[in-house]
């Protein structure tokens, strides 16, 4: 009997270490990397040029991110990301004129972020959260209405992006899920709107 209670102990421990649950537990950590990607919606910008208004609009665009966070509890997490968006120009419109503008926007975006996970734990996983950072951009401008032009500006600027998105534990500490971010950064002057966008992408994330 002595030999009996010690097999069903033994069986019963190793059946629990078995257990994906548990295995998570042990195997993942609370450091995670993600690696992410997706399209850019640019909003409008407007100003204005000798007191006439103008309004730019951009093709969809798209961008890519890397982040490796750590989890301080289960549902709070801090991360560190890296991301490239850029964006061609579509029109200027002035006057009910329009024009083609033929450029681009990019941005270079460091950023820290928090995460707030309400679900930690489950197979789902949505979370919401925001972040800071810097934003090293750069336009670029080779012709609006078909007439060349010579504009190629760059700056470095605050950022700042609020998130939410919803995640899809697959085992051993990989998840798969789909981010919606809003982005904005203090690119405007006195007389034209800072740069914003949308951001929808999917991404993959590895705990280790």
């Amino acid at each position: 009997m002595k030999h009996t209670s010690k097999l069903i102990a033994a069986t019963a421990l190793l059946t629990i270490l078995a257990s994906p649950a548990f295995a998570d537990e042990v195997a993942v950590g609370d450091t995670y990397f993600k690696l992410s990607g997706g399209v850019l919606v640019m909003e409008d910008i407007d100003g204005t040029a000798g007191g006439t208004p103008v309004e730019i609009s951009f093709d969809t665009g798209w961008t890519v991110s890397g982040a490796i966070g750590y989890h301080l509890n289960p549902q709070l997490a801090l991360e560190a990301e890296l991301t490239y968006l850029t964006a061609d120009f579509d029109q200027g419109t002035t006057g009910g004129v329009s024009v083609p503008i033929d450029g681009d926007v990019s941005s270079v975006l460091t950023m820290v972020n928090a995460h707030f996970h309400p679900m930690a734990g489950g197979s789902f996983d949505p979370y919401i959260g925001g972040g800071a950072g810097v934003a090293f951009s750069k336009l670029k401008v080779d012709s609006i209405g078909g007439v060349p032009t010579n504009i190629d500006d760059s700056s470095s600027d605050l950022a700042v992006q609020g998130t939410a998105g919803l995640n899809l534990a697959l085992g051993g500490g990989a998840k798969i899920g789909g981010q919606y971010r809003y982005i904005w950064t203090d690119t405007g002057g006195s007389n034209t709107d800072e740069l914003s966008g949308h951001a929808f992408t999917l991404q993959f994330i590895t705990s280790f």
